[in-house]
């Protein structure tokens, strides 16, 4: 359902980025700066409309937003539309990209969640990542080519996405080797993992902190669909 730009977490050399299209919308779950010099590249012209969606604003997810609008605006003459979670993290980035970027409001659309309307779009699913940025951290929960879609973002549990999900499906969730507080530990939440594609969910692990390693444990494992989030070509 979805292609991934990059699959690393915070401190990788590429970061974690998905897009998808459909209905002639070409749509990017977050924009860290490795993407945008892929995104760059695609055929953009050939959307409708070219939409965000933003999990939180740590900048291995949102530090690449200002040069795609930048780049749309100026090279292709075209805005693009901002998806926030909510209204705090919408006021978050207009201070990101209009005092810190230095962006023109012109260059862009931005509207929350529950303001934009496409078949696509079910809702952000409020979640817990870090401290600092209490409650404005979220998933999404989408309807992509008729399956259910749940996008975790980076989040310390999987409670708030679990009620989404259902045989049939998809799970694209983060998942870290390391310990910490604010990401999901591969120790900790294999076996529900398992569970869950045992019960007919289809699994893809991303924002990943150690590659070789989380390969290495999930190619052990029997009967279950759990996969490492398919990288697109690149180009």
């Amino acid at each position: 359902m979805l292609k991934f730009l990059g699959r690393g977490s915070a401190f990788a050399d590429v970061h974690n980025c998905a897009f998808f299209t459909q209905d002639q919308d070409f749509v990017l779950l977050d924009c860290p700066a490795t993407a945008f010099q892929k995104v760059k590249k695609m055929c953009l012209d050939s959307f409708r409309r070219i939409c965000i969606l933003v999990t939180h604003t740590h900048g291995d997810h949102s530090g690449g937003i200002g040069m795609l609008l930048q780049y749309t605006w100026f090279v292709l003459q075209r805005k693009i539309t901002i998806i926030a979670p909510s209204d705090a993290v919408r006021s978050d980035l207009l201070l990101l990209l209009l005092q810190i970027e230095g962006c023109a409001p012109e260059w862009f659309e931005i509207c929350t969640a529950e303001q934009f309307h496409a078949q696509w779009l079910v809702s952000a699913i409020p979640t817990r990542h870090a401290m600092q940025l209490e409650n404005k951290c979220f998933g999404w929960h989408l309807h992509i080519r008729g399956c259910d879609v749940i996008y975790t973002g980076d989040t310390a549990t999987l409670a708030p996405f679990l009620p989404f999900l259902h045989p049939g499906s998809y799970l694209y969730t983060e998942i870290s080797y390391y310990k910490s507080d604010v990401h999901l530990h591969i120790g900790h939440i294999l076996p529900d993992l398992v569970a869950l594609s045992r019960n007919g969910v289809t699994i893809y692990l991303m924002h990943l902190d150690d590659e070789t390693k989380i390969s290495e444990i999930i190619h052990r494992l029997e009967n279950v669909s759990i996969r490492l989030a398919p990288l697109y070509p690149e180009i």
